[in-house]
């Protein structure tokens, strides 16, 4: 089984950018199925967006995630058996309970099954890098309670979260190879 890698944390983060730069060394990653369904979502006019459906936009999220979970965590070993995720459906599930829909509880089965490497690793807001687009259509003070927000999720499903540095691409890279590596000889 491949060890399963998230990089979450807030929108305009870096995340997309260093999942790319991963991707172009070797690494096998998931890209972030969020905004995948909302690209999809708005070529369709279906409507299932965040800020048009939220409740229904989290259900898709979540499965289409652990399928994705599913897909990586038995795919033929990638580079190093790593395989990077922008997001998981924690994420999904995050925001699912947020919405203080009665019915949240019903992915704990998912939160307590479905692991991922015990280190988290969190891009943190960066103003300079945050940008709207037709996929991302909330404001960066949204952008920070939505950090906060993963930061406490994650550290309650018991993942230890790792604030990546506001560096280059090439050193949150290294960074976070030696964090992941370093523990593999502890």
């Amino acid at each position: 089984m491949n060890k399963l890698i998230v990089i979450s944390g807030c929108s305009s983060g870096g995340k997309s950018t260093l999942l790319s730069a991963l991707q172009k060394d070797g690494y096998t990653v998931v890209s972030e199925i969020g905004r995948e369904i909302v690209k999809e979502q708005l070529a369709i006019r279906h409507g299932i967006t965040p800020w048009q459906q939220p409740k229904e936009f989290c259900e898709l999220l979540i499965h289409r995630s652990i399928n994705a979970y599913f897909t990586a965590k038995y795919l033929s070993p990638p580079k190093e058996k790593v395989v990077f995720f922008d997001r998981s459906f924690l994420d999904g599930v995050s925001y699912y309970q947020s919405l203080n829909i009665e019915t949240a509880h019903q992915y704990d089965w998912a939160i307590h099954k479905l692991k991922f490497y015990p280190i988290v690793f969190m891009a943190p807001p960066w103003k300079e890098l945050f940008r709207l687009d037709a996929e991302r259509r909330h404001s960066f003070e949204d952008a920070l309670s939505e950090y906060a927000r993963l930061i406490d999720s994650y550290s309650r499903y018991g993942y230890t979260t790792i604030v990546l540095p506001k560096t280059s691409v090439k050193k949150r890279i290294a960074y976070i190879l030696e964090h992941l590596f370093a523990t593999q000889t502890e």
